[in-house]
């Protein structure tokens, strides 16, 4: 089950996650970024780094509320570092605030720190291990079962400090749930390993939702003497309290250690882990404890505190202020409420990732479709989030990257088609700045205005034309769409349309030559004209023609009238009388 990963609306193709996972476990598809879990460690560093904050953290609140709305024995373990990361509040005033919450019961995990020192201290005085590895990070202990699989028999075999406050809490004070609150992340994986020991995990970030830490900052909360209690005081040994700065974990279990015999090597730090695991694969370190922590600047810097960047140096000097004014020592009320060491002992198993090898036909093919014919095309720039385009080519052919992700290609590529049709389009292209001065000029203009590119760029827009129209566009931002303008300098009719690129203070004119076409629609309206004028001529023509054969036949009409009548006077006079 993930516990985290990205939200698929947010990712903008940006590759910094894949850029900063120190095992590479995002896979890119479709251009969203998303969290391979068999090869994930859980160390947040993507989340992190996440510019879009595009992240999904698997939350327990529900669960947790379940909780608290039951009627039973609730136990919370609360991590130290809570001291440096909610350095706004004094201890008092923030254990105060988690009981108005609904947490009564609260202890400090550096309990755990010290349930499994003895077990600890056992490691280190057994001279055959020439090489141990702490194992309360889990984030660390997965790094080593995923990638480093050869060293795992090095990794303490005990659980964490976590782990054993839960059985603790559990096994010998009789909770029925445990919820654990910290800085991690991993912590969630973990827990889901041990779903009988730790019932629900809280991470500060979330906490610091839940309190609303911005409130108590302007009004916090102060306890009177008279109200604390032995809980509020968070009992327990100082270099317990100690244990999430690096290099303290060893001062836990040193009242059991027989004999400082190894060499104590803390390492923070994804990248410095990788480094010290390479040189003990290599064998060249020995009689050694490795103290293992993801995070650089230790637990109080984990990528669940709200603000990972945020005064790491403060955060480990509140811790260290925090752990010094404890009075009260953590201890077993009795030889019975000690864990057992096999319960408190653990296994750790190879977490085996699949990854193929491609042949070097293979990863040459995938190069060769990004422009990569040789080794000099090979920038190895880490654009794509690889650290060279050999790696990258692997990772496509893995289903973990994407062809197109090489970011020079994809420019060069883009370029070059801006660039042709810029370069081949028939209209002319011209780019000033808001002081008008021309920054790009393509070929047709060159044939447009009889000016050379060298000529023109740099120079004021009117060297070459009236720069009216764009000096509109500049001021007022509104663009021109499909003006016709006269050129008469070079008896050129134009249609001008003009841009103001907004964030880059750009104004991008592209012009037409409709000069042709204007003959031509001038030549079309004189022949109309004339048309129209010689139809007219027709018209009034055949008037007059119809107007004369009228008058010729009315006067035909009226002498045959007067003839027919005569041959009728004859014809009548003819007749006999009747």
């Amino acid at each position: 089950m993930e516990v985290i990963n990205f939200t698929r609306a947010e990712c903008k193709n940006c590759y910094k996650c894949v850029r900063n996972c120190p095992v590479k476990a995002i896979r890119i598809k479709e251009g969203q970024a998303e969290i391979v879990l068999e090869r994930c460690i859980t160390c947040g560093t993507c989340l992190i780094n996440c510019p879009q904050n595009a992240k999904t953290v698997k939350s327990d609140m529900d669960k947790v509320n379940d909780i608290l709305g039951k009627n039973e024995k609730v136990a919370v373990s609360l991590a130290p570092s809570f001291a440096g990361v909610f350095s706004s509040l004094n201890p008092e005033n923030f254990m105060y605030r988690l009981k108005e919450l609904g947490f009564k019961d609260i202890f400090p995990t550096s309990q755990g720190a010290i349930i499994i020192a003895k077990a600890y201290a056992n490691i280190y005085n057994d001279k055959k291990r020439k090489v141990i590895i702490s194992s309360a990070c889990p984030a660390a202990n997965y790094l080593v079962q995923k990638y480093y699989p050869e060293l795992i028999n090095y990794l303490i075999p005990v659980v964490s400090p976590m782990i054993a406050h839960g059985m603790y809490l559990k096994k010998v004070k009789g909770y029925s749930k445990v919820i654990f609150m910290g800085p991690c992340l991993a912590k969630k994986m973990e827990a889901m390993e041990f779903k009988e020991v730790i019932d629900a995990v809280i991470t500060f970030d979330e906490l610091k939702k839940l309190i609303g830490l911005n409130e108590l900052i302007e009004q916090p909360y102060f306890l009177e003497k008279d109200d604390e209690d032995e809980n509020d005081k968070i009992p327990t040994k100082t270099g317990a309290a100690l244990y999430p700065i690096p290099g303290e974990t060893v001062k836990t279990f040193s009242p059991f250690i027989k004999e400082r015999w190894r060499r104590e090597i803390t390492v923070h730090g994804l990248d410095d882990l990788g480094e010290v695991f390479e040189e003990i694969k290599k064998g060249k370190l020995k009689d050694v404890f490795i103290e293992a922590n993801a995070c650089r600047g230790g637990c109080s810097n984990g990528p669940a505190t709200g603000d990972k960047k945020k005064d790491r140096f403060m955060k480990l000097e509140k811790i260290r202020e925090y752990a010094g004014r404890l009075k009260n020592k953590f201890q077993f009320e009795n030889k019975n409420e000690e864990l057992d060491m096999k319960a408190i002992t653990r296994e750790f198993t190879v977490h085996t990732v699949s990854k193929k090898l491609p042949s070097e036909e293979e990863i040459r093919k995938i190069l060769r479709q990004i422009g990569k014919y040789s080794e000099k095309d090979e920038l190895n720039c880490g654009a794509c989030g690889y650290d060279s385009c050999r790696e990258k080519a692997i990772a496509v052919y893995n289903g973990m990257a994407e062809i197109y992700m090489c970011i020079p290609y994809m420019r060069t590529r883009a370029e070059s088609i801006s660039e042709l049709i810029i370069e081949s389009t028939p209209n002319a292209i011209v780019v000033v700045d808001k002081n008008l001065q021309i920054q790009e000029y393509n070929p047709a203009a060159e044939k447009m205005f009889k000016k050379t590119k060298q000529e023109v760029i740099g120079m004021p827009l009117n060297y070459i034309f009236n720069d009216d129209d764009f000096r509109f566009v500049t001021e007022l931002k509104e663009n021109i769409i499909a003006k016709k303008v006269k050129l008469p300098e070079y008896n050129l009719v134009t249609l001008q349309s003009i841009y103001f690129l907004h964030g880059h203070d750009l104004i991008i004119g592209i012009i037409s030559d409709i000069t042709k076409q204007e003959e031509d629609r001038k030549r079309n309206l004189e022949i109309k004209k004339k048309t129209i004028e010689t139809t007219q001529q027709v018209i009034e023509k055949q008037m007059r023609v119809a107007q004369e054969i009228a008058s010729v036949l009315g006067e035909t009409t009226a002498e045959t009238k007067v003839l027919l009548n005569r041959i009728k006077s004859i014809l009548k006079e003819e007749l006999p009388d009747e």
